[in-house]
């Protein structure tokens, strides 16, 4: 019984270090009426523990920056949570003040509640199409939408923290590829 319990948690020890792209993001969405390729995937890690994995989606041979900058392009980005250990209980104050600028106020109390709520293997995309625009999806349900694109420039702008926005994807884009 003791090398049973021994064997248990060097396993459990032993699968702290598995490397955070054993996780997978899909490959592919589908944002509107395209599929759109994972143009850059990554995690966000802390000594050992891995706190997300994310992917940014944008149409074939289109440029990232171009395409999120563009409104008539669609995109996406895909987040699953795999640790809450560092994740604050309220939203952090720069994106809370970014989403409570642009959004209506039903929208930003989901969003906000939703953050709350958050727990590991939750997945949260937030993707743009021409047309319907904005949808943050939190597990397959829809937590909030809106038409404007002034939204993603917002987000853009607050996650590039005085960077130019072009020069901040780029650098993060070409530094973290999907393995195809």
């Amino acid at each position: 019984m003791k090398s049973l319990l021994a064997c248990a948690i060097l396993v459990a020890g032993l699968l702290v270090f598995i490397p955070a792209t054993a996780v997978q993001v899909p490959s592919a969405m589908r944002v509107g009426n395209q599929q759109l390729p994972a143009a850059s995937c990554a995690t966000r890690d802390t000594l050992w523990i891995h706190h997300y994995a994310a992917a940014l989606y944008v149409p074939p041979r289109a440029s990232p920056v171009n395409a999120l900058t563009d409104p008539k392009e669609p995109k996406a980005l895909h987040v699953q949570i795999l640790s809450k250990a560092f994740l604050p209980k309220e939203m952090p104050k720069k994106w809370r003040e970014t989403l409570e600028s642009q959004l209506d106020g039903p929208s930003f109390n989901a969003i906000r509640s939703a953050w709350r709520d958050l727990s590991v293997g939750d997945r949260v995309t937030v993707a743009y199409a021409p047309g319907p625009g904005v949808t943050l999806v939190l597990n397959d349900r829809v937590v909030a939408r809106t038409p404007k694109h002034d939204v993603i420039d917002a987000l853009l702008h607050t996650w590039a923290e005085g960077e130019p926005v072009p020069q901040r994807v780029n650098r993060v884009v070409s530094k973290h590829p999907c393995e195809r």
